[in-house]
C-alpha cells in the first residue's frame, strides 16, 4: 500500500512537470525573501552592537573649543559620577594624494599613545601604528581615495609641506563614510603634532566613561556637571555626544526599518502559497475521477487527504533546499555590504538560526495550511460526485456578474475577446488570488517610488529653503571684517550673513531636557533680517524684527515632543557656560537632518546672544550665496574659499562647513540603500504574482484542454488559441493596474509619510509619483508577456485527438 501511494505521488508530480516547478519556485521566492530579510536584520544589529561594544565606546565624548593640557584630564575625573578619561584631538588638514594633484580637507587624528586606548578604540588592521615619518589611514578612507600601504601623502603643515607614508590602516569606529560626505581621516603619532602647530601634551576632545549601571539620564546629569566644571577653568565645550554602550550609534537606521521588512517578509511568503491553494486546487479538480476510484476501491477521507497533503509536503521540502542557501548567502552578502558603510567588516560567514527556524517552520506550514481546504473539499467528495462526467463549459455559470457581462458585453466584443474575458471570470476565486498578488505588488511599486519621490521633493524643498551656496564653519570665531573681505576676494559672491555658535544648556523644571541629537544642542545666533535660511516652522512663528535683544527661541518639533513642551513655554537656558535663564519658546522648526548622530540646533537672535558675550564681533559662520548653478561649479567656488582662508592661516571646521547641492547629493546617497532594497523587496512580489499568473494560465490549459480540442476540431487556428491565452493573461494585467492605482493613490500618503518617519525619522513633503503609475503598467504588461507565453504556447500544441480524449 506504500509503495502505490509513493508511486502515485510521484506520478502526480512528474506528470505535470511546469506546474510542480512553478509550485515550487513559488514557496522558494517566499521563502527565500523570509530568510533574507530576517536574516539581514538580525546579523546587522547584531554586528553593530559587537562592533560597538568592542570597542569600548565612551559614554560621553566631550568635544572642546580649544586645546586642554592633559592636566585638565584630572579636572573631568573629580567629577561624581566619572569612572575614567581618555582623550585624543582631531583637527582639519590640506593634503594631496598621488591620484590627486589638488589640495584638498581631511581630519587628522591623533592619541597620546595608541597602544594604551581606553575608550572608541581605534583598531590596527595592517601595517604599523603612526611613528614620526610614517602615517596611518582609516580603512574607509583607504578605499575611497584608492590609495596603498607605501603610498606618499603631502601635507600642509605650519612650516611649509611634508610628504609622509602610509605605513597602516586603522579602523575608527565613528566615521562617517566618504560616500555620505565624510572627510579622509589620517592618523599621525602625538610627537609629530607640534608640525601641524599642535602643543604638546594637550588634547581636544574628552572621552568620558560614568560609574555603573549607565543609564542615559546620569550621562546627561555628568555630561553637565563636567562642563560647568571646565567652565570655571575658562575651557569651553562645543558640544556634547551621548551614547548608548550596548547599541551602535547607527542602530536606529536599521532599527526604523525592522517592521516594515517584518511585514514584507511574511507577506511574500503568504502571496507565494497562493499558487499553491491554486495549484492544489487544479490538481483536485483534475484528479477527482481518480479520487472516485480511490474512495469504490475502499479509500478513506483522511488517506486521501494524507496523499495530496504529502504531494504539498514534497514541494515545501523541494523548495527549501533551493531557498534556504540562497536566502543564508543573500543575507550574508547583503550584510556585508551594508555594514561595510559604517565601517564594520563582517568576513567569516555566519548566519541567522532565528531565520533558518522561521524559513524551516514557515516554507513547510505556510503550503500545508494553504492546501488543507481545497484537499478536504475534494477528499470530502462521493464516489458519485468524483465520478460524474464534466462536460463543456460546466464551470461556467450565467448568474451574477457572469450574467449581466454576457447580456451587455460580451455580445458586442470580437468572439476571441468575449471568450478570453469569460474564462478570467470563470472561476472567481482563483481570480481573486491571482489579482490580489498582482495588485499588492502594484500598490507597493507606486507607494515606494512616491516615497522616493517624496524624500527627493524633501531635500529640494529644504534646498529651496537654504538660500545660500555655501556654509563656512570656522574652528575659532573670526573678526567680521576679516570674514567678508576674504569671501568678497571670489568674483562669484553675491551675499554674506554671519551666525554665531555657542554651546547651550537647555532645562525644564531644573530637569536638562532630552534632545533628538546625541551631540547635544548649540544655540545658532543669526540676524533677524536673515536672508539665507529659515526652517519649516511646525507650529508658532520664525524670528522677526520685534524679537530684537529677547531671550526668545526657536526648538526643534521633535525635541519639543520628546519634552512635552509647547509653544510660549519658558525654559532655563545657560549659554556658553553662563548662568541660567528664563527663555520662551516662540516657535517649533521641523529638523531635516533626522539623525541621532548630529548637533541639534536652536535658533535665537544674535543680538540676545551678543548681550551675553559681552558684545563680541567675532563669528562662527559664514553663509554666503554665490552665482554657481552646478556641483561642479559649487565645487570650485568652495574649494577658492576654502584656498583663501587657508592662505591667511584661518581654520575651517570640517564638520560645519559644507555646499549645499554636495550636501544634497550626500542625502540621497544616504537614502540609496533604504529605497533600493524596498523597490528590491516589491520585485520580489511582482515575480511571485508573476509566477502566479502563469500557474493560473497553465491551469487553465490543463482544465479547459478538452474545450481547445473543440475548438480546434471546429477549424480554430493555433493563433487562435494563443492569442485567447494571452489576452486572457493581459487581461489579468491590465484589471490588476486599473485597481491597483486608485488604492496606491489613496494609500501613497499616508504609507509614505510613515515610512519616512520609521525610515528616515524625518516628516517627508509628500508628492505622488505619476511617473511610477506608468512604469508600473510596462512592468506589468512585461510580467503578463512573459508569464502568459509559456501556458498559450503550451495550449497550441495539444492534439485534437489528445484533447477530446482527455
Amino acid at each position: 500500500m506504500l509503495t502505490s501511494v509513493w508511486t502515485k505521488i510521484r506520478a502526480d508530480l512528474l506528470a505535470h512537470k511546469g506546474r510542480t516547478g512553478l509550485a515550487i519556485t513559488s514557496i522558494a521566492i517566499g521563502v527565500f525573501v523570509v530568510g533574507l530579510l530576517l536574516g539581514m536584520m538580525d546579523l546587522e544589529l547584531s554586528n553593530m552592537d559587537a562592533a560597538h561594544r568592542q570597542s569600548s565606546p565612551s559614554h560621553i565624548s566631550l568635544i572642546l573649543r580649544k586645546d586642554v593640557e592633559f592636566s585638565s584630564i584630572e579636572t573631568i575625573k573629580s567629577v561624581a559620577g566619572v569612572a575614567n578619561v581618555d582623550s585624543l584631538t582631531q583637527f582639519t588638514v590640506r593634503y594631496k594624494t598621488p591620484h590627486n594633484n589638488d589640495w584638498q580637507l581631511g581630519t587628522v587624528v591623533f592619541r597620546a599613545d595608541y597602544t594604551q586606548q581606553r575608550y572608541d578604540i581605534l583598531s590596527l588592521l595592517s601595517g604599523q601604528w603612526p611613528k614620526a615619518n610614517t602615517i596611518a589611514v582609516e580603512r574607509l578612507s583607504m578605499q575611497s581615495a584608492g590609495l596603498a600601504t607605501g603610498d606618499n601623502i603631502q601635507f600642509e603643515t605650519a612650516t611649509g609641506t611634508v610628504d609622509m607614508a602610509v605605513g597602516g590602516i586603522i579602523r575608527h569606529p565613528f566615521v562617517k563614510p566618504p560616500l555620505f560626505g565624510g572627510q579622509l581621516h589620517f592618523f599621525i603619532a602625538a610627537e609629530t603634532a607640534p608640525l601641524f602647530g599642535i602643543a604638546a601634551n594637550t588634547f581636544r576632545q574628552a572621552l568620558v566613561q560614568v560609574t555603573p549601571p549607565y543609564s542615559a539620564d546620569k550621562a546627561r546629569t555628568v555630561a553637565a556637571a563636567i562642563r560647568t566644571k571646565l567652565a570655571a577653568q575658562g575651557i569651553a565645550v562645543n558640544a556634547s555626544l551621548l551614547q548608548n554602550p550596548d547599541k551602535h550609534w547607527g542602530r536606529p537606521f536599521f532599527a526604523g526599518i525592522n517592521l516594515i521588512l517584518n511585514v514584507m517578509a511574511w507577506a511574500s511568503l503568504a502571496l507565494s502559497s497562493v499558487l499553491i491553494l491554486n495549484t492544489v486546487t487544479a490538481m483536485i479538480t483534475q484528479q477527482t475521477d481518480q479520487i472516485g476510484i480511490m474512495k469504490s476501491i475502499g479509500a478513506k477521507r483522511k488517506t486521501i487527504a494524507r496523499i495530496y497533503l504529502t504531494e504539498v509536503f514534497v514541494l515545501a521540502l523541494l523548495a527549501l533546499v533551493i531557498a534556504i542557501p540562497a536566502s543564508l548567502a543573500g543575507a550574508f552578502f547583503s550584510s556585508r555590504w551594508l555594514l561595510d558603510l559604517f565601517n564594520i567588516q563582517l568576513n567569516a560567514f555566519s548566519y541567522s538560526k532565528r531565520a533558518l527556524l522561521c524559513m524551516v517552520v514557515g516554507g513547510l506550514l505556510a503550503p500545508l495550511l494553504a492546501g488543507v481546504w481545497p484537499i478536504w473539499r475534494g477528499a470530502s467528495l462521493t464516489v458519485r460526485e468524483a465520478l460524474a462526467s464534466y462536460g463543456l463549459g460546466a464551470d461556467y455559470t450565467r448568474s451574477g456578474l457572469s450574467g449581466w457581462l454576457e447580456s451587455t458585453l460580451f455580445s458586442a466584443l470580437p468572439t476571441v475577446y468575449a471568450v478570453a474575458l469569460g474564462n478570467l471570470l470563470r472561476r472567481k476565486a482563483r481570480l481573486f488570488w491571482t489579482q490580489s498578488v498582482l495588485i499588492i505588488a502594484g500598490v507597493l511599486f507606486i507607494v515606494i517610488m512616491s516615497l522616493i519621490a517624496s524624500v527627493n521633493a524633501t531635500l529640494d524643498h529644504e534646498l529651496a529653503r537654504s538660500r545660500y551656496a555655501v556654509r563656512l564653519g570656522f574652528s575659532s570665531d573670526q573678526p567680521a571684517k576679516v570674514i567678508k573681505d576674504t569671501v568678497n576676494a571670489i568674483p562669484q559672491t553675491t551675499g554674506v550673513e554671519l551666525w554665531n555658535r555657542l554651546p547651550a544648556e537647555l532645562s525644564k523644571n531644573n530637569s536638562v531636557i532630552r534632545q533628538t541629537g546625541s551631540l547635544g544642542v548649540q544655540l545658532l545666533a543669526l540676524p533677524l533680517t536673515s536672508q539665507m535660511y529659515q526652517p519649516l516652522i511646525m507650529a508658532g512663528r520664525w524670528l522677526q524684527a520685534s524679537d530684537a535683544k529677547q531671550h526668545v527661541l526657536v526648538l526643534n518639533a521633535a525635541t519639543a515632543e520628546l519634552n512635552s513642551i509647547k509653544v510660549g513655554d519658558s525654559l532655563d537656558v545657560a549659554v556658553a557656560q553662563g548662568q541660567k535663564e528664563p527663555w520662551q519658546v516662540i516657535g517649533l522648526y521641523r529638523w531635516f537632518i533626522g539623525s541621532d548622530y548630529a548637533v541639534e540646533p536652536v535658533y535665537a537672535p544674535v543680538d540676545s546672544v551678543q548681550s551675553l558675550e559681552h558684545n563680541n564681533p567675532r563669528h562662527s559662520f559664514a553663509l554666503l550665496s554665490a552665482s554657481v548653478t552646478t556641483l561642479a561649479e559649487e565645487k570650485r567656488y568652495a574649494d577658492a574659499l576654502k584656498q583663501k582662508f587657508q592662505d591667511q592661516h584661518i581654520a575651517l571646521d570640517f564638520y560645519t562647513t559644507l555646499a549645499t547641492l554636495e550636501q544634497r547629493q550626500f542625502a540621497k546617497n544616504q537614502f540609496i540603500p533604504m529605497t533600493s532594497m524596498l523597490l528590491s523587496l516589491a520585485s520580489m512580489i511582482a515575480s511571485v504574482g508573476g509566477i502566479g499568473l502563469s500557474g493560473t494560465l497553465a491551469m487553465g490549459v490543463l482544465q479547459r484542454t478538452r474545450e481547445i480540442g473543440v475548438l480546434r476540431a471546429v477549424g480554430a487556428r493555433s493563433s487562435t488559441v494563443f492569442k485567447l491565452f494571452m489576452l486572457e493573461g493581459f487581461l489579468h494585467g491590465l484589471l490588476a493596474w486599473i485597481i491597483s492605482v486608485p488604492l496606491a493613490y489613496y494609500l501613497a500618503e499616508p504609507l509614505a509619510k510613515k515610512l519616512g518617519l520609521i525610515t528616515l525619522e524625518l516628516q517627508l513633503d509628500f508628492v505622488f509619483s505619476t511617473l511610477s503609475v506608468w512604469l508600473w503598467l510596462l512592468l506589468i504588461i512585461a510580467i503578463v508577456v512573459m508569464a502568459s507565453y509559456w501556458p498559450a504556447r503550451y495550449a497550441t500544441q495539444i492534439a485534437v485527438r489528445d484533447s477530446l480524449s482527455y
